[in-house]
């Protein structure tokens, strides 16, 4: 084969790839958007995103009133003052409070929900979580 050959040959393989790599990055950017979107149909008046902690196959979104989970099939909503308990786990089993040694935390409140720390959001997700439901009890407690 000759020289030129090659060259067209490799030059053909970088326009396949950049052409595959265009439309990962496209189908990427897409989802986000319709999640955007989603997020904003499901949000109540005067309720702020606090943290976002994307998981294995779901997101964790943590609002000013509820913490959502996003599922295939759509939003679960879990308001605070239903959390009945929130407990905390490090890599080795054993239960921990600090956020930045838990490897995952399980929430119980109607069901029992479990968090992998599977991003850089997850110690902030679960320092304002907890700061949350720790709020909600002792406003319960006063009245």
């Amino acid at each position: 084969m000759e020289y030129w050959q090659y060259l067209s040959g490799f030059a053909a393989v970088i326009l396949a790839a950049l052409a595959i790599r265009s439309a990962v990055v496209k189908k990427r950017k897409r989802k986000e958007r319709d999640f955007t979107r989603k997020l904003e149909t499901v949000l109540q008046p005067r309720e702020n995103v606090k943290v976002i902690c994307p998981n294995h196959g779901s997101r964790w979104i943590l609002t000013s009133r509820r913490l959502l989970l996003d599922t295939k099939d759509g939003f679960l909503a879990i308001p605070f003052g239903k959390i009945k308990k929130l407990q905390g786990f490090d890599s080795t089993g054993k239960a921990t409070t600090s956020s930045k040694k838990m490897w995952k935390i399980t929430i119980v409140a109607d069901q029992e929900y479990t968090l992998c720390n599977a991003s850089e959001g997850f110690p902030e997700l679960v320092k304002q979580l907890r700061q949350k439901v720790s709020q909600k009890k002792n406003s319960k407690a006063r009245q």
